[in-house]
């Protein structure tokens, strides 16, 4: 495979307080400006998802989850990345960031020593977006909470990637306490075609480190990663076809 910067641009989303000035009434006293947030405004866990174009390999599509220190390091990490060329799963993180004047800079370290960097402006909640992934990609960065998440149940998702031309479309599964689906339904377009499932196959297998689990969709393999207790971030790890799966707990 061709070399490609596999290094997610995240971006931080991290509490954002820019500037606060304080203003003493009645006594004459000047503003007090306090300094941006440092490094420490980026501290726990996220996930990211980026796609775009590279040079080497044409269109992609990257996710992923990192855990920072609030000191300028991340420690751990695990991403998954669909190029043109074929795909690399499962990939193992560790990298470094910075932060100045509201914007932080990430770089994301494969186990090949392959360098990825991102930025992300900071901001007080939501989610952040992910610019310059590879030069060229954007995404979303979301802080990501694993506790109180069970894969069973109800999800509504949607779907958004390339095939045959553009694929878009939306449906619903039920998942079982041990991963196959139930019930489930799905209708979608690609380029100008259109299909639609009143019943779907498919299986959610349980997450593991990282918040990474793997599911199955109607014979597309996909990574998912956790970034709630009822909301999940999914993408396709077929060569053929790139798919951007976010999915919703009822």
């Amino acid at each position: 495979m061709t070399e490609i910067k596999r290094g997610v641009l995240v971006k931080s989303l991290g509490a954002s307080l820019l500037a606060l000035a304080l203003v003493a009434c009645g006594n004459g006293t000047p503003p007090v400006t306090l300094p941006p947030l440092g490094v420490s405004a980026l501290n726990g866990s996220y996930v990211f998802t980026a796609s775009g174009t590279s040079s080497s390999d044409g269109d992609y599509s990257v996710i992923g989850s990192f855990v920072t220190d609030g000191k300028g390091n991340i420690t751990s990490g695990v991403a998954d990345y669909n190029f043109g060329s074929g795909v690399d799963d499962n990939v193992p993180l560790t990298g470094t960031y910075t932060v100045s004047t509201g914007t932080a800079t990430v770089t994301l370290t494969d186990g090949g020593s392959v360098n990825d960097t991102f930025t992300t402006t900071l901001v007080n909640s939501g989610t952040g977006q992910v610019r310059g992934f590879d030069g060229t990609g954007t995404g979303t960065l979301y802080p990501q909470v694993t506790s109180g998440f069970t894969a069973p149940g109800t999800y509504s998702f949607s779907l958004a990637g390339e095939g045959d031309g553009v694929i878009s479309g939306s449906g619903e599964f039920t998942a079982a306490a041990t991963g196959p689906f139930t019930a489930g339904n799905l209708t979608f377009t690609d380029a100008q075609t259109a299909q639609s499932y009143a019943t779907i196959a498919g299986y959610l297998g349980t997450p593991e480190t990282g918040g990474r689990g793997f599911a199955n969709i109607e014979g597309n393999n996909l990574a998912y990663y956790v970034v709630g207790p009822n909301n999940i971030q999914m993408m396709g790890l077929d060569e053929r076809i790139l798919l951007n799966v976010p999915a919703q707990k009822q």
